[in-house]
């Protein structure tokens, strides 16, 4: 039985992580892995701990392709290594970015994705930019869901340089784990505030990795863990600049993410592990412990597809329960498609700023990042679950006023981060659509862009400066879509797709 003990609340949390007393199932022996490190001698004595990890799991609950989804991880989970949550050797563990993704999570603010990630058992998330994407008080609550914590020393309060206890985010969990004590470490991204809207993050400070881990290990082995591990929101190229410098503090494995990589090695006598991202793959890691000394004696790691895996019947189920009050919920079809709109292409990118300036004609230029838009619009039928999916951040229009040198500088300086709808470049110059004339560099202009963007997300910090009094139109930036689709009345007989191509023409 594995049982977690924060660091903060403790007792409250007893209760909350007693596992449950179904009987361990016997452990399978997992095929040979691409990586192995094998002792000279190993002890009589070693208690072996399967690490399974994920990242970056976006809502994909449902897979991006036919059998890949979480039920079938968790079949393949127990097919090749006998994996069973109550069994106390297995720690199932995530690097953050739960919950946004298609609709199926992002309608419901990642509620869907904490009670599969319960069923599949999961014991500890690192806490991801994408977590804050739905507000501060939507993260408590969903946070308040999960049968495991949500990790960060780094991410402190500015007001008293605490962990914010009321958000429900925690430094560390020590983890009942195989009769060891684990103690899991907890990383956020030093740069979340410039990867979420800036406003939800703006009371927080997230403090340097190697400083944090010098503090935090310490304190944890203090807390009598026997082993210590790190989950993190980091970038592989982070991760190995981390584990470098930490060398001194005995930390057995490190797992990444957020940049939506795979990674499994050793460094020095940690391992990394970075899963990949929307369930697509995972990571793994087998280590023989010493119980004695804490040391690992022995480690196996690699990571593999989702492939394969029988679908779990009871993760299915919760599954087909989200999918079915989605359907309820954004089923109805809008319009229709011929051809699919690849994510981030230039025709989904038109789509996205054209109709926004058909919807508040009071503006003359629309610009949206790239980033923002993160699915393909598929062939057929559309519903407000694909748009959803499509655009999955709960953002608003600004309108905000621009000179036509600024916004010449602003999308020259970005290049493809962002596309700007309402206006075309024609040899060294921008044009606006309307007129077909240059933009004049003295002139102003009503530019469009969403909240992320104005607040200075993703380093947009200069929309803000153009302009301190940017207008909050209060619009949802699907809604305009949404009701350009609605309008056209799109059949498989008339489908959208030449409407969309002479969008700003």
């Amino acid at each position: 039985m594995k049982t977690i003990l924060t660091s903060l609340l403790a007792i409250l949390f007893a209760t909350l992580f007693a596992g449950c007393n179904v009987p361990a199932l016997p452990t399978v022996s997992p095929p040979p892995p691409a990586a192995t490190e094998a002792p000279a001698e190993t002890p009589a004595h070693t208690v072996t701990l399967t690490i399974l990890y994920t990242d970056d799991e976006h809502g994909w609950m449902e897979g991006q392709s036919e059998g890949a989804g979480a039920a079938n991880l968790l079949g393949l989970w127990q097919k090749q290594f006998g994996y069973d949550p109550a069994d106390p050797r297995f720690l199932v563990l995530s690097g953050g970015d739960n919950w946004t993704g298609p609709a199926i999570s992002t309608w419901f603010k990642g509620e869907s994705m904490v009670e599969v990630m319960n069923a599949m058992g999961y014991d500890a998330s690192a806490v991801g930019n994408h977590e804050f994407d739905f507000g501060l008080e939507n993260m408590q609550y969903t946070i308040s869901l999960a049968d495991f914590p949500y990790l960060a020393a780094n991410m402190r309060n500015k007001s008293d340089g605490q962990i914010s206890e009321s958000l429900g985010v925690q430094p560390y969990a020590i983890i009942d784990a195989g009769g060891l004590k684990v103690g899991v470490i907890g990383l956020a991204n030093i740069h979340t505030p410039k990867v979420t809207n800036p406003a939800n993050v703006q009371d927080f400070d997230f403090e340097p990795y190697v400083e944090t881990l010098q503090q935090t290990a310490p304190e944890v082995r203090a807390a009598g863990a026997d082993v210590v591990m790190v989950i993190s929101h980091l970038c592989n190229q982070e991760l190995r600049h981390t584990t470098a410098k930490t060398k001194d503090l005995g930390i057995v494995l490190f797992g990444g993410g957020h940049c939506h990589e795979s990674l499994a090695e050793k460094a020095g006598d940690a391992v990394l592990i970075t899963g990949g991202p929307y369930l697509q793959t995972f990571a793994w890691a087998q280590l023989a412990i010493d119980p004695e000394s804490g040391a690992v004696v022995s480690a196996k790691y690699d990571v593999e597809a989702n492939r394969g895996g029988p679908a779990d019947p009871d993760v299915a189920a919760i599954v087909a329960k989200w999918r079915q009050e989605t359907d309820a919920t954004l089923g109805e079809p809008i319009g229709y498609l011929a051809q699919t709109l690849p994510e981030r292409s230039e025709p989904m990118l038109k789509l996205v700023t054209e109709t926004w300036l058909l919807g508040y004609p009071n503006a003359d230029v629309a610009i949206t990042n790239s980033g923002g838009v993160r699915d393909d619009l598929r062939a057929g039928p559309i519903t407000i679950a694909d748009i959803i999916s499509v655009m999955p951040f709960d953002n608003v229009l600004i309108d905000m006023k621009m000179t036509g040198a600024q916004i010449e500088a602003f999308m020259d300086a970005q290049g493809k981060k962002v596309f700007a709808g309402g206006v075309h470049q024609q040899g060294g110059h921008w044009e606006l659509n309307r007129t077909g004339e240059p933009l004049q560099a003295d002139a102003v202009y009503h530019v469009l862009v969403n909240d992320y963007m104005y607040a200075g997300g993703g380093s947009y910090q200069k929309l803000a400066e153009y302009d301190p009094e940017g207008y909050d139109t209060g619009i949802d930036w699907r809604q305009p879509v949404i009701d350009w689709i609605i309008a056209r009345k799109s059949t498989p007989e008339q489908p959208l797709d030449e409407a969309i191509r002479a969008l700003g023409k």
